[in-house]
């Protein structure tokens, strides 16, 4: 925590030194860091520090006025808390109404709730989600984890007090009851994750969520309990050495933490099973040995530049989400970690300009202090020659590190300011909402010259280290299909085949027409797969059955995989085989042609040799499914092709997907009326 105004001697440098590691832990996991899928868990070390601080806040006042302090406690939180805060939210509105006046009302509702400290619930209950897949984050979606702190700054302090009031003020029995709240906590946490991507409630909900706060307010009081109530800041024994014990116990948590950074990832159950339980008592085990004034570990935690670090994480939290967001990747050529460096330097120049200017004046001194202070500082002269030539120099020092800091902080503002200035050419490498939906049917137009397929050079074929060669197929002479009827059934990834800035001449249907078919039928849902409903969204299985019931006879294209794969990776129920068995099934035997899949990720749920072992299920499919042609698109596909988030394509890239996508229908299934002899086709 910050140096403690007034009482310098309750102080513990370590405990900055764990928020330093909290913080750069998010920063790491909303930049992207592969290496570290779990950095989100730095949350979760902040609700346990905190609530450890906070209850030893309150208990030293009960220890020594008999009483909470309640109103001067929340005085000082919101001293502490919401300057920076406000002015945050200012800057990010204000620059959105500059330059992106369509996201103004957005931003502004955002702000309101972010204001408010209820920006956890406005995302629930606003049926929004914290891990949507494909969806940029706002500048604003880290704001939950503050909403759930200041709720339980409210809530917490006054269950305390009645526990205290209850118990006689007796710590053991206090403790006793804070433990039986922090396991009703996580026993709701685990009840309401399901496998699956959307686990927002569970892991935004106050409720769910004090848990880790709670366990550091459980050790708070036993420490306290242990000591008799001293009536320091940190409650630790008169001789203040951690028992060695405890700095075993501390040194294995603070591994853990890292451990469980690098290991667990956004999407694993284990997350919300076990994985937020043992992180809080592996924070808990750190917190309490670096509280000890005499700790090895606390010394560690304490060396100068992550204690600096975490004295600003404050601000680094507040500020690094808004830097990230007004600076994506394509800035710098893909280059993550110049966008990495760059998005630091300022959110750290940032955060030291709000420390120095606003935060630290405003805890200490009061809001009308500090500009009091601010404003009469440069009329202050010495009395003697000596001191006047002392202060000179100080002031000069002091105005020089000024300029310095003015300037990096104007920097910063400026790069933000352009940084949000939209560019040509970003719109259309801007990923694909989940939320977005297409369904159409067409006809045939009047026949006219067939275009050719999309100019562009030949791709390198990329079919995977366990692909099959794609076969040379044998295309029909007018390069037609014998499919008079098509139903496109797809995922996120067929989305800009049917509209999302493609030009309609180059749109899925428009491709179909050209290649003889006269009815098109497209289903389209982001986030759809052959199983699982996004927001009770129908599935994949759903969409076939529907044209199946309505007596529909003709052709397929099933455009779907990259969901299954991911779904499989988050705790899907049926295996890749099965849920192609699933489509299969139903469409009978009608001619069926699915194209493979690609991404250029290498981590995560949407992991490229994921979406290898697809393709592999769906060759395999050919040996049950004589009607089935499986179009090799990752054989043909570029990665320029690709967007910004390395699953979906550009608008070049959708127009190539449509183009032979339809061509590759013509070769699977030609107007000679017999199928192409192999089950892997091209678009050739």
């Amino acid at each position: 925590m910050p140096r403690p105004v007034g009482d310098s001697s309750a102080y513990r440098p370590g405990l900055d030194g764990i928020r330093a590691i909290a913080v750069l832990g998010v920063i790491a996991f909303h930049v992207g860091m592969t290496w570290m899928p779990g950095g989100l868990m730095g949350v979760g070390v902040f609700f346990t520090l905190s609530g450890f601080l906070i209850t030893s806040i309150l208990l030293s006042s009960w220890e020594r006025r008999g009483n909470l302090g309640l109103a001067h406690f929340w005085l000082r939180r919101a001293r502490r808390l919401l300057p920076a805060l406000v002015v945050m939210l200012v800057v990010v509105v204000i620059a959105t109404a500059l330059t992106r006046p369509e996201h103004l009302h957005a931003a502004i509702h955002e702000a309101i709730a972010g204001l408010l400290y209820m920006s956890n619930w406005d995302t629930i209950t606003s049926d929004q989600s914290y891990f949507d897949r494909f969806s940029d984050p706002t500048p604003f979606d880290h704001l939950w984890s503050l909403a759930v702190e200041e709720q339980f700054y409210i809530v917490w302090p006054l269950i305390l007090l009645g526990l205290l009031t209850l118990f006689k003020g007796g710590y053991r029995r206090t403790a006793a009851a804070t433990a039986a709240l922090a396991v009703g906590s996580f026993v709701l946490l685990w009840a309401i994750a399901e496998p699956g991507f959307d686990n927002t409630r569970a892991y935004e909900g106050t409720d769910t969520r004090a848990g880790g706060l709670l366990i550091g307010a459980m050790v708070a009081i036993a420490m306290r309990a242990r000591a008799g109530g001293d009536g320091t800041l940190m409650s630790a024994p008169r001789r203040e050495r951690a028992p060695w014990l405890l700095e075993i116990a501390g040194a294995l948590g603070l591994a853990a933490i890292v451990w469980l950074m690098v290991t667990v990832d956004e999407y694993d159950l284990s997350l919300y099973s076990w994985g937020l339980l043992a992180l809080s008592f592996a924070s808990v085990a750190v917190v309490a040995a670096a509280s000890y004034a005499r700790s090895w570990l606390g010394t560690l935690l304490g060396w100068e530049p992550l204690r600096w670090l975490g004295e600003r994480s404050y601000g680094i939290y507040l500020w690094h989400l808004p830097i990230l967001v007004i600076l994506p990747i394509d800035l710098f050529g893909g280059r993550a970690w110049l966008r990495l460096l760059v998005a630091l330097a300022i959110t750290i120049a940032i955060a030291e300009g709000s420390w120095r200017w606003l935060e630290d004046p405003i805890r200490r001194y009061g809001l009308t202090g500090a500009f009091s202070r601010a404003a009469t500082r440069p009329r202050t002269r010495g009395i003697s020659t000596a001191h006047h030539r002392s202060e000179g120099d100080v002031a000069s020092a002091e105005r020089g590190r000024a300029v310095v800091v003015t300037g990096a902080f104007g920097l910063a503002i400026g790069v933000l300011a352009v940084a949000l200035v939209p560019h040509p050419g970003r719109a259309a490498d801007l990923p694909l909402t989940e939320a977005t939906s297409v369904t159409s049917t067409s006809s045939a137009p009047t026949p006219t010259s067939a275009p050719s397929p999309t100019p562009g050079a030949t791709a390198e074929p990329d079919p995977g280290p366990s692909a099959e060669p794609t076969p040379e197929p044998t295309a029909a002479p007018d390069g037609l299909t014998s499919c008079t009827s098509v139903v496109h059934v797809g995922d996120s990834t067929s989305l800009g085949l049917v509209g999302e800035g493609t030009p309609e001449e180059d749109q899925i249907p428009a491709q179909y027409h050209r290649v003889g078919v006269q009815d098109v039928d497209t289903d389209v849902l982001g986030a759809r797969s052959i199983v699982e409903r996004w927001k009770g969204q129908p599935n994949a299985q759903e969409a076939v059955q529907q044209r199946v019931d309505a007596g529909y006879e003709g052709c397929w294209v099933i455009a779907m995989g990259i969901n299954e794969v991911a779904n499989q990776a988050v705790g899907g129920a049926y295996p890749l085989p099965e849920r192609i068995d699933l489509i299969m099934e139903k469409v009978g035997d009608d001619p069926v042609m699915w194209p493979t899949v690609k991404t250029l990720r290498d981590a995560g749920p949407y992991q490229d040799s994921g979406m290898i072992e697809m393709n592999d299920a769906l060759r395999d499919a050919c040996d049950r499914y004589p009607n089935l042609r499986v179009y090799d698109w990752r054989a043909e596909v570029q990665d320029a092709w690709f967007g910004s988030d390395r699953i979906h394509y550009t608008t070049a890239g959708y127009v190539e997907r449509g183009a032979r996508i339809a061509n590759a229908l013509a070769v699977a299934y030609p107007s000679s009326g017999t199928p192409a002899p192999s089950c892997v086709v091209g678009s050739s």
